[in-house]
């Protein structure tokens, strides 16, 4: 009994970081699970150690001492950083690595925004939880995936449809699934000959098509509503009288970059739009191709001296896979309606592979190697 408990415990545990990982890849940002890659954490975090990062929607109030991962401007030349919150101001959140002399906003670094957070590392007793070495592990994937790949495509005299990043998030994606099939399939199988012999064979023989679509379309929704709804939402660009350059006086319109970053594997059609009176954004739909970013200039009437603009930007993100007309069609609607058409196209395009291939129905299944562990049949299969 106990030995049958750690075995489900330990599949239960394995599902979810194998999920966090492939959701991270879709999403090019920790979920669950993040590591870091340089010694600015020690000896909070080393080189290479991982951390369980919560998802900045769930993280609730950040405070300092919080270690966060944000997307740096200047920091290593931008993009995302782990670093502990020192101090909170009006303006944002000042940050630095535990093992780094100076604060980041020291340099050219600005203060850390809401909107620039993006998970928040998990802490227990005022220590960050950490797996030692699993960040390592996974950037040499990533890298011998990447080195491979650039090999091959030299080798051909062709480029890489995917780019170095989405290939490598690719196949590691990939790997990491059929890793959890195998491994899940092992332990049912192990779980299977401990079973009672005389149990009906209706049972064991017989699949449902409608369960197997429906356990697919919850793999496929899952993550691919994660990857579309964590990153929207709304963003802040405030406008100072007493910080406009000389060539600027109040009335004139002031120009701000906004720009929106894709580092998951499927393309991205972004939504920008604003409200506020004094502002106006050059473009409100961006379509962002996989491991891309896209700009948009935001243009806000400058404020008169000891005045300041705040303009609220509403971010909201799509799979490219219908035309964009029909999607801003559907997002002019609702977010919610345009988000439910997506879900329900994927289920109807599940729906009819399955009933193709199982019909919907129980269907009694006469399989030879039923007692064989997914691993042998693999190795029959490729024999």
């Amino acid at each position: 009994m106990l030995r049958q408990f750690a075995e489900d415990f330990f599949t239960v545990v394995a599902t979810i970081v194998v999920i966090s990982l492939v959701v991270g890849q879709l999403l090019g940002q920790p979920v669950l699970l993040g590591y870091v890659t340089s010694g600015s954490m020690s000896p909070t975090l080393h080189t290479g150690d991982a951390f369980v990062a919560v998802p900045e929607p769930f993280a609730g109030e950040i405070e300092p001492g919080d270690v966060i991962v944000f997307n740096a401007v200047e920091l290593q030349g931008g993009g995302l950083t782990t670093h502990r919150v020192v101090e909170e101001t009006e303006r944002g959140y000042i940050t630095k690595g535990d093992n780094n002399p100076f604060r980041d906003q020291s340099s050219d670094e600005p203060v850390v925004t809401e909107d620039r957070i993006v998970a928040t590392a998990l802490q227990i007793n005022g220590n960050v939880i950490r797996i030692p070495g699993l960040g390592t592990a996974i950037a040499t994937v990533r890298n011998t995936v990447s080195g491979a790949q650039t090999a091959l495509t030299t080798a051909l005299g062709v480029d890489s449809p995917f780019g170095s990043q989405g290939l490598s998030g690719l196949f590691i994606s990939v790997g990491l699934v059929l890793f959890l099939f195998i491994f899940v399939d092992d332990l049912r199988d192990g779980q299977q000959r401990r079973r009672d012999r005389k149990r009906s064979r209706t049972d064991s023989d017989a699949i449902d098509g409608r369960w197997v679509a429906l356990g697919l379309a919850f793999l496929v929704l899952v993550p691919a509503n994660a990857a579309m709804l964590a990153p929207s939402g709304t963003h802040q660009v405030a406008v100072d009288g007493d910080e406009l350059s000389d060539d600027v006086q109040p009335g004139d319109q002031v120009e701000n970059g906004f720009t929106a970053k894709n580092g998951g594997l499927v393309t991205m059609l972004i939504f920008l739009e604003t409200t506020h009176p004094d502002a106006e954004m050059s473009q409100h739909r961006l379509v962002v191709p996989r491991g891309k970013s896209a700009t948009a200039t935001l243009f806000v009437t400058a404020p008169p001296p000891r005045k300041q603009t705040v303009v609220t930007i509403t971010e909201r993100r799509y799979f490219l896979i219908l035309p964009p007309g029909i999607i801003e069609q559907l997002h002019s609607v609702h977010p919610v309606v345009a988000i439910a058409a997506f879900n329900v196209l994927i289920l109807l395009s599940v729906s009819a592979m399955v009933g193709a291939v199982f019909g919907f129905g129980s269907k009694r299944l006469r399989d030879t190697s039923r007692d064989l562990p997914l691993t042998r049949r693999l190795k029959r299969l490729f024999k």
